[in-house]
């Protein structure tokens, strides 16, 4: 769709004689932004301590999350669920990944997905170089925000279930949130159709 609008633009552009500069005004901002409503954080407490996750107000569009790692974690799994409600109120699973968390950060070839999370996790982080093992200390992330969206998507409510586990040992750690994707345009629009 974006790339149908950017072609539409520059062939209107060229009729009406408008420079390219006011051409990018002509097509509508197809950015999004996402509001949280709730997020929850449990870990096992022989490998995670002092887990902490909260939805930052006012706007409720950050997050800020800390974790004491107890033990040196040399393998580590992640499996992200996401889910968002249809029509009828049914909630639908459009997500569902399990990835091995050394080797998403080894390699620079990752799911859009994953790729979202590990930016999203490792920006404002103290966590320097995320890589494996996993070394015993404090770590945290603050003003977490949920950027680089892809352009495909819909304003929806949804649903995000991301586990880590070591494998054939234990489930060491779930996040839950819940919250609400909006997209600008249509958000703009209707804020000018009540102001």
């Amino acid at each position: 769709m974006k790339p149908f609008l950017w072609c539409f633009g520059i062939i209107i552009s060229s009729l009406l004689q408008i420079p390219p500069i006011d051409t990018a005004k002509l097509i509508p901002n197809l950015g999004y932004y996402v509001e949280m409503h709730q997020m929850d954080c449990v870990g096992d407490s022989n490998y995670f301590a002092d887990l902490y996750c909260k939805i930052l107000t006012p706007k409720n569009r950050t997050m800020e999350a800390s974790v004491n790692i107890m033990h040196k974690l040399t393998a580590f799994s992640g499996s992200l669920r996401v889910s968002i409600p249809n029509a009828k109120k049914v909630i639908t699973q459009i997500f569902d990944i399990t990835f091995d968390v050394c080797k998403v950060l080894r390699e620079r070839k990752r799911k859009v997905l994953i790729d979202l999370l590990v930016n999203t996790l490792a920006r404002n982080s103290n966590a320097m170089a995320w890589r494996c093992p996993f070394p015993k200390g404090k770590f945290e992330s603050k003003n977490i925000s949920v950027t680089d969206l892809p352009p495909m998507l819909t304003e929806s409510e949804f649903f995000v279930n991301l586990d880590f586990f070591i494998p054939k040992v234990a489930h060491a750690m779930n996040i839950t949130l819940h919250g609400h994707l909006y997209e600008l345009a249509k958000e703009k629009a209707r804020r000018k159709k009540f102001l």
